[in-house]
């Protein structure tokens, strides 16, 4: 009898416990599920950022090189110059603070390696920008090279190069956020919460 009375008072506390439980474990997979959406769209949207931001920095670019082939032969004319009559060189300005900060989180163990991946390979274009950026910036800013007219085959060469990985940037960026949203099922009109 006793046994029985312990037993009946004992099945609803382990319930009780039991559905606390999965409780707490459904409250907390649905928060790192929102937390991983969240950091997904706002990844999708800095990726659009630097897509809009590389397209510019295409066509100023694309002028700069059209200014530049004018002046190529013609020697009386220096990288200055050609700089002054395309009104500037332009590079462009990413960014990639979401995602490095999700991989960075202890959470990025909720995501695919595929989808790391893929950001890995995007990080590869980041920082084959930034090195010709850095590149681009020693040749403007030394007065020797800013003023010697051969310079301009340099910078021919350099831009052509530049062009073609900013372009390969925007591929790798467009197919991340297909596979992002097809993936957790995001549309493109969707804003990060929060």
């Amino acid at each position: 009898m006793k046994l029985k009375k312990i037993l009946i008072d004992i099945v609803p506390v382990l319930v009780g416990i039991l559905l606390a439980l999965f409780i707490n474990q459904y409250q907390q997979f649905q928060s790192e599920k929102a937390y991983i959406r969240n950091s997904v769209e706002s990844i999708i949207l800095e990726n659009e950022e630097n897509i809009k931001e590389l397209e510019y920095a295409l066509q100023r670019q694309a002028t700069f090189m059209d200014t530049l082939e004018s002046y190529l032969d013609q020697d009386e004319y220096t990288l200055a110059d050609v700089l002054k009559k395309a009104k500037g060189v332009y590079s462009p300005d990413l960014k990639s603070t979401t995602w490095k900060f999700l991989v960075q989180d202890s959470k990025h163990t909720l995501v695919s390696y595929e989808f790391i991946n893929q950001l890995a390979e995007i990080e590869k274009y980041e920082v084959l920008v930034n090195r010709y950026n850095v590149k681009i910036g020693d040749i403007i800013f030394q007065p020797a090279f800013f003023d010697n007219p051969r310079m301009k085959d340099v910078f021919y060469i350099l831009f052509s190069d530049f062009g073609s990985i900013e372009q390969s940037m925007i591929l790798e960026l467009k197919s991340f956020n297909e596979y992002a949203r097809d993936t957790y099922a995001i549309s493109k009109d969707s804003k990060p919460n929060g």
